[in-house]
């Protein structure tokens, strides 16, 4: 538990679940083939399979508590419609992509930051992208998860899909 003036605490909690989520599946990005130079090195290659063509697929979220979770799915569900992005359900072998997510929330009395990491994989098991970032919520708990709001979960579904069709469509 943080309690009220202990903000310093508390982003140096965030950095540290921020780098810990980075760290997560590091051995894939290690094996990855180094990225061909382009005007721009550090713009995301464009996906292998036509954004137009390609079909989604979250794998199971890890991080949060089901009530989070269920939330975060139906906006995710509902964001992607609304954005033109192709889901398939968790497994389907028709996924051309499978997107797995990680997430974790830092709060005290007064606020809650929930913490997003989003790990784009192809066909082959291959991560060939990464979506991250954070939304806050001016509810505070001694339990970080009961500060996190609908808001801040309609947020992160509809910042995922946009940062997903932007890497997808090179925009």
């Amino acid at each position: 538990m943080m309690v009220k003036g202990n903000r310093p605490l508390a982003c140096a909690a965030i950095l540290l679940a921020t780098l810990v989520l980075a760290a997560c599946n590091n051995t894939l990005s290690e094996s990855q083939p180094a990225a061909s130079a382009s005007p721009d090195a550090s713009a995301p290659a464009l996906p292998a399979v036509p954004f137009a063509t390609a079909k989604f697929s979250f794998a199971p979220i890890t991080g949060a508590p089901a009530h989070i979770l269920s939330s975060l799915s139906t906006q995710l569900a509902q964001e992607a419609v609304a954005q033109n992005v192709a889901l398939v359900p968790s497994g389907d072998t028709q996924a051309s992509y499978v997107i797995k997510g990680y997430l974790s929330a830092v709060g005290d009395s007064s606020g809650t930051i929930l913490v997003y990491v989003w790990d784009v994989f192809d066909a082959s098991g291959r991560r060939v992208h990464r979506i991250s970032g954070q939304e806050t919520s001016a509810n505070g708990s001694q339990d970080p998860w009961l500060g996190v709001d609908g808001g801040a979960i309609s947020n992160v579904a509809r910042r995922t899909v946009a940062a997903l069709v932007a890497w997808g469509t090179g925009a």
